[in-house]
């Protein structure tokens, strides 16, 4: 497991507050820890204002670090206020969702890194937002729907026409549910909509579900939902939201996260919640400590496998090459109505996925290296925290 030493750190920094007194800091297990969790800049924050280290050569790297976080991020969403100009311009309507919004609940809006920035746009908008895209420089990294992927210098953008690209299992269909966002948006600057504090605290939730079903999740995703807790816990209806995990099936996963923030940072909450089941917490601290930011590759084939109502290997290889109409016709429009055409799409998109060919390549040997005992401890993992 990765140092636990970041979480009286990150404890401090939610509270605001030094942090105990504890003992001597293993600063390179600590340095290697925040950067597999992508905590560096906050490592970095709390070094300035709390002197964490006695070594200056230490503080010296830390302070460039945090300065240049600062900075990229400062210049990252200048570009996208001037991209979100231009989509209104057009007459796009788009809502940013996650880390351009999240970041606001930081003490330092800068420290709240982002690889990229997600926006939701009407699928009727989709080919105008391409052209104009294109007009401006950018190029397609991938298009997998119902996603696209642009990317210009250090810009990147994920635009999507529904904020869920996947469902966790029959229990919900989220991307059913997540198509409604556009009723929960609030107007921000143009045709920029900012997402309603309830139903964006739910997509944060949500979306931390599924990249844990999907092989597990870095500490920074629950770092979010406690901040979120902590600088919204007042204003938040909590009723509303317990309802709407209800409506999911996944109330036992929210009861987990929430009890997470309070024994990993420290938060509390006026929402009414269980006893921690501490020993499943521990669990799940030393699995997302044992993660990077986006969770345990190694387990993606074992989720495969899991999520299949019949775990067939043979059956999972053919639909990860050849996916049925259902699954793809919310982007490949002409399907709809039109499931003759199915082969059409499949050339299609291998076409406009070149650059994940590999990374498909690679799923379906570790599919195939999967064993069902391997399914069976995951399983039993993921109930246990409410997936």
């Amino acid at each position: 497991m990765s140092n636990p030493q970041i979480l009286p750190i990150l404890r401090s920094f939610v509270a605001d507050v030094p942090p105990a007194p504890g003992e001597a800091l293993d600063i390179p297990a600590l340095w290697q820890c925040a950067v597999q969790q992508n905590l560096l800049p906050i490592l970095a924050y709390q070094n300035k204002r709390r002197r964490l280290f006695p070594d200056e050569a230490v503080n010296q790297r830390l302070d460039a670090i945090l300065y240049g976080t600062v900075a990229g991020n400062i210049n990252r969403c200048i570009d996208f206020e001037t991209l979100s100009a231009h989509l209104t311009s057009q007459g796009i309507a788009h809502m940013p969702v996650k880390g351009y919004y999240l970041r606001k609940l930081y003490p330092l809006p800068e420290l709240r890194t982002f690889g990229d920035i997600d926006v939701l746009i009407h699928p009727a908008d989709r080919e105008k937002t391409d052209r104009l895209m294109n007009s401006l420089g950018y190029t397609v990294d991938h298009d997998w729907e119902p996603t696209y992927s642009y990317g210009k210098g250090t810009e990147f953008y994920e635009i999507h026409t529904n904020l869920m690209d996947g469902n966790l299992d029959n229990r919900a269909d989220l991307q059913a549910y997540f198509a409604g966002a556009w009723q929960h948006a609030l107007p921000d600057e143009g045709l920029r909509y900012a997402p309603a504090q309830e139903f964006h605290f739910l997509y944060t939730v949500c979306h931390l579900a599924k990249h844990l079903y999907g092989g597990g999740a870095g500490l920074r995703m629950y770092l979010d939902i406690a901040l979120y807790i902590r600088r919204c816990d007042a204003g938040l209806d909590w009723d509303t939201i317990a309802k709407e995990f209800a409506t999911l099936h996944l109330t036992g996963f929210f009861h987990t996260v929430m009890n997470a923030a309070r024994l990993w940072f420290g938060v509390e909450t006026r929402c009414p919640l269980p006893e921690p089941d501490e020993e499943t917490l521990a669990h799940l601290l030393a699995y997302t400590l044992d993660s990077d930011l986006f969770g345990h590759s190694r387990d993606h084939a074992v989720v495969n496998l899991r999520n299949r109502e019949t775990p067939s290997k043979g059956r999972l290889l053919q639909r990860m090459l050849f996916p049925s109409a259902g699954e793809i016709e919310q982007r490949y429009t002409f399907l709809q109505n039109r499931h003759w055409l199915l082969p059409a799409a499949w050339v299609a998109r291998l076409f406009a996925n070149g650059k994940l060919i590999p990374r498909r390549i690679r799923d379906m040997r570790s599919v195939s290296k999967a064993k069902k005992t391997d399914v069976s401890t995951y399983d039993h993992f993921m109930k246990k925290i409410g997936l």
